[in-house]
């Protein structure tokens, strides 16, 4: 007896599985912070428009995934200039894992 295959809808594709992935992170010597994973149109823009500037990259990010306090690109650039590099290190690798985009995350359909 076999089962039937029950495929995806269009509906199912393009229903928002992004900012349903929030947590709150611990950042040492501030307090905590409520963030979330990057969708793929986030990680592709961010890689479009600031192609060769890993900074701007990363005040895109954190200005899209951490939600609470809410930042802006401005408020990120500040941030860069206040902490020490693991503080934001470390967060930007925390995002990184949520959103699939480490080594150990697992392989997408398309190898």
């Amino acid at each position: 007896m076999s089962e039937e295959v029950q495929y995806a809808t269009t509906e199912d594709l393009t229903r928002d599985r992004a900012s349903g992935r929030e947590e709150d992170y611990h950042l040492p010597e501030v307090g905590m912070i409520r963030i979330r994973g990057l969708s793929r149109a986030e990680f592709i823009e961010a890689q479009r428009r600031f192609e060769n500037d890993p900074g701007a990259q990363e005040r895109y990010i954190l200005s899209r995934c951490v939600l609470i306090p809410k930042v802006t690109e401005a408020i990120a650039g500040q941030w860069q200039k206040a902490s020490g590099i693991q503080e934001i290190n470390a967060l930007a690798m925390h995002i990184n894992e949520m959103s699939g985009l480490t080594k150990g995350a697992a392989k997408s359909g398309m190898d």
